[in-house]
């Protein structure tokens, strides 16, 4: 198990419903339909002069190929402004 990357994944969702139009990289160019996931490579969040880095989730479109990243903090913001639901 030493030096073992273990990534944390999501299911699939698919996007029943826009709600809100965005310009977030990859969040602007889902449509009804795509299938995404959601993951994160568990690891030490890392610290400078006693703040801590941010969090980062990887949000994968399947259904168009591209991905991107969003803070802990900026996913939830982001997935709100669309329905959806397990596959």
């Amino acid at each position: 198990m030493e030096n073992e990357t273990i990534i944390m994944k999501s299911g699939i969702y698919i996007v029943m419903k826009v709600l809100k139009k965005t310009k977030a990289i990859l969040f602007e160019d889902i449509e009804v339909g795509d299938q995404l996931t959601f993951s994160s490579v568990l690891k030490t969040a890392g610290t400078n002069k006693g703040k801590t880095y941010a969090s980062y989730i990887q949000t994968t479109n399947i259904t168009k190929n591209d991905y991107t990243y969003s803070s802990f903090n900026q996913l939830p913001k982001l997935i709100a402004k669309f329905e959806l639901e397990p596959l």
